[in-house]
Order: structure tokens, then C-alpha cells, then sequence
């Protein structure tokens, strides 16, 4: 009979190499893709910046396009009373400037456009 060599230290170095064969496989799967931004937000942002330049985001960064997303940011308020245009956190377009901008994040805004974070100008 041949003797097995099931030592403790066999067993560990099994396990380890397996779980990191495990986890470094899930990682790679995980991470695949993730600094590649979809054509879809480029194109985005050359349309905008073509047909409307409120809608241009090319000079805004990815973190204040998700900034903007997370406030829950749209071009058209569903409650005429409470857009940006009657925010207090709006800042009005300059003279040169056919969009306003907002306190909370980068980038054009909308006058009619509306936030979670509406807050009513007091006098």
C-alpha cells in the first residue's frame, strides 16, 4: 500500500490555491468592462452639445453626471411650481449664456428642469 500524504498543510495550500483561483476568476469576470464608458453617453454628449447646449455635457466629469443623476435630475418638471427657474439653489445664465446653472452640481441647467433638492426662494 502506497501512504496518502494528507498532512494539514497539504489540505491548507489546497485551499488557498483553489479560493484564490476562485476569487481571482470572480474579480476577473466583475471588472471586465468597467473603465470602458458606453458609446452611448459620448454620442449623448455631442448631440447635445449640437442641437441644444443645455443638453451639452462634454466638459462635465463622469462623477458630476452621476452627481446630477443621484439629485434625481430631469430637463422637465412635472410640477410647474417647483422647477429650477423658482429655486433658490439655481444660478441665472449670464448675458452671453442661454442656460442657468445649479449650486449643487456642474454643468448646464434647465429653467423649467427640477431636482430632489427644490428648495423655494424665500423673500
Amino acid at each position: 500500500m502506497g501512504i496518502k500524504n494528507n498532512s494539514r498543510r497539504n489540505f491548507i495550500n489546497k485551499c488557498f490555491s483553489s479560493g484564490g483561483l476562485f476569487i481571482g476568476g470572480m474579480l476577473l469576470i466583475n471588472c471586465r468592462g468597467k473603465n470602458e464608458s458606453p458609446g452611448d453617453e459620448s454620442e449623448t454628449k455631442i448631440q447635445g452639445n449640437l442641437k441644444d447646449p443645455c443638453n451639452d455635457l462634454t466638459d462635465v466629469s463622469d462623477g458630476e453626471i452621476k452627481k446630477r443623476e443621484s439629485l434625481g435630475y430631469v430637463k422637465q418638471s412635472a410640477v410647474p411650481i417647483s422647477s429650477c427657474g423658482n429655486c433658490a439653489l439655481y444660478i441665472p445664465p449670464k448675458s452671453n449664456e442661454k442656460c442657468g446653472r445649479c449650486i449643487l452640481f456642474k454643468g448646464p441647467v434647465y429653467v423649467e428642469g427640477h431636482c430632489i433638492q427644490w428648495a423655494a426662494i424665500t423673500t
